[in-house]
Order: structure tokens, then sequence, then C-alpha cells
């Protein structure tokens, strides 16, 4: 892919405060919806996140997240990966909610994510961290092939370069075929050749329906021109969608 081409990663395809869905009918369902209702999140001793903020996602295209502190858009990218619980309100995945967290491995069937500070045992043989996905051995090894990884899964995980270890991390995520994937950072780090061909097997997997929506943080602004994506940005306790340049507060009153 030529380095000026953009890249837009659209191709079609559970609150913690109420339980309205088993586990078996959230599996079932296509994600097709996320909503905040009055949500509320703050870390403590540090300034709000979110303040009684009710918005409905966009979905079915890739967005970045923004905000003048880079931690408040991680915050919002954990509580839609069902990593983080709100203080107050309901977040909804299409229209179920999920207040058990026995239950809440039905939503990480669904969405897979690749958070910076998800860190394996340094230990850990390459080929056990892949397996450990869950997912079958011809997807394993589609991506040992597509990515050459094949002389690394003998290795410790501490003995790769940074640049490896995070293009594995990345890649387990995607290897069961999530609807959606949420992504800290992902140009970070690595090559604009490696990113690219992060992007291209996403794509790959996104022309057979899967990993319908991205939502992801990009502090790397080369990054940028190959992604055509929608904008929101996270600021003093509320959320903000860039609508053709029209900025749109998001906001319960």
């Amino acid at each position: 892919m030529p380095p000026e081409q953009s890249l837009s990663l659209v191709q079609t395809g559970m609150s913690y405060s109420e339980m309205l869905f088993t586990m078996a009918q959230i599996k079932q369902s296509a994600l097709d919806h996320i909503q905040f209702e009055n949500v509320s999140f703050q870390v403590e001793g540090f300034d709000t996140v979110l303040k009684s903020v009710d918005l409905d996602f966009p979905m079915d295209q890739t967005v970045v997240v923004q905000s003048s502190n880079p931690s408040h858009a991680v915050h919002l990218l954990q509580i839609l990966a069902g990593r983080q619980e709100p203080q107050a309100g309901k977040v909804r995945w299409s229209e179920a909610g999920l207040r058990d967290l026995e239950d809440i491995g039905a939503l990480h069937e669904v969405v897979g994510c690749y958070f910076e500070s998800q860190r394996p045992s340094p230990d850990i043989l390459v080929s056990d961290l892949l397996k450990s996905s869950m997912a079958n051995e011809s997807m394993i090894q589609e991506a040992v092939e597509y990515f050459s990884l094949r002389r690394h899964l003998n290795k410790k995980f501490r003995e790769l370069k940074f640049e490896t270890q995070k293009l594995v991390l990345m890649l387990l995520p995607t290897l069961k075929t999530p609807q959606m994937l949420i992504l800290e950072d992902p140009a970070v780090g690595v090559s604009e050749k490696v990113f690219l061909n992060y992007l291209d097997w996403i794509q790959l997997w996104q022309r057979q329906g899967h990993i319908r929506h991205i939502y992801m943080t990009n502090n790397h602004p080369v990054a940028a021109r190959h992604l055509g994506a929608t904008s929101l940005f996270v600021e003093d306790g509320l959320i903000y969608l860039d609508d053709e340049n029209e900025f749109k507060k998001i906001v319960h009153f």
C-alpha cells in the first residue's frame, strides 16, 4: 500500500448496571449498537473523565479518540471494552446490559482489545502466547505466515525486540475475528511498514464481515494519514463528535 494512500477500515459485520440478556443471547447477537446513558467516570484523586454523558457511538467505521489528557482517551476505550466500570450510568452494547462479572466474558467474545498495560509473562513462549488467544490453529498459522513470525515461535517473549512484542500483542485480539477492535496507540513503537501490514491484516478480515467497528487512540501523527477515521474528543468530562467539522457536544442535562 502506498504511504500516501488513505485506508478506511469500514466494513459491515451489556452495561454493568443491569443484566438484561443471558451470556448466550449476547453471543448470538450482532454488536450493532453502543450507547452511554448518563455515564460518569472519575479516577480517584484526578480530574473527571466523563460527567453525565449520553451518546450513541458511531459504528461500522474507524473512530480515533483524542484528548488533551491522553489517559482520558484510554479510560474511554477501557469502558467501551468492558474493562473498566463507570461509577454512574449505563453502558449498553446492542441493547444488552451486564452487571455480573462472570458474564462479561460474553462481551469479550465480540470485542477484542489491545492496551499498552497488558503485558504477558516475560518468559512465555511466543507459540504459547498465540495459543492463549484460544483461536483455532489454522487462524494462528495464517497469522504466523502473514507476519513471518515462524522464526520467533520458540523464543521467550522477553527475547523479542519491542516492535515484534507489540505486533504479537496487537495480533492476539484479532485472532478470534471479533466484531469490534479497540486499540491503544497501535502505530507507536512500530515501523510504518509493520503498521500498514497490520492494517492490511485487519482489512482482510473486514472483507469477510469481521472487525466491523474500530476504536483507537493515535498519538503518531504520520499514522493519521493512513486512517479514514471519525474523530471523537474527550474534554472537561464531555464527549465531542467531529461531525463534518461541526463539533457536537454530547452531555446529559
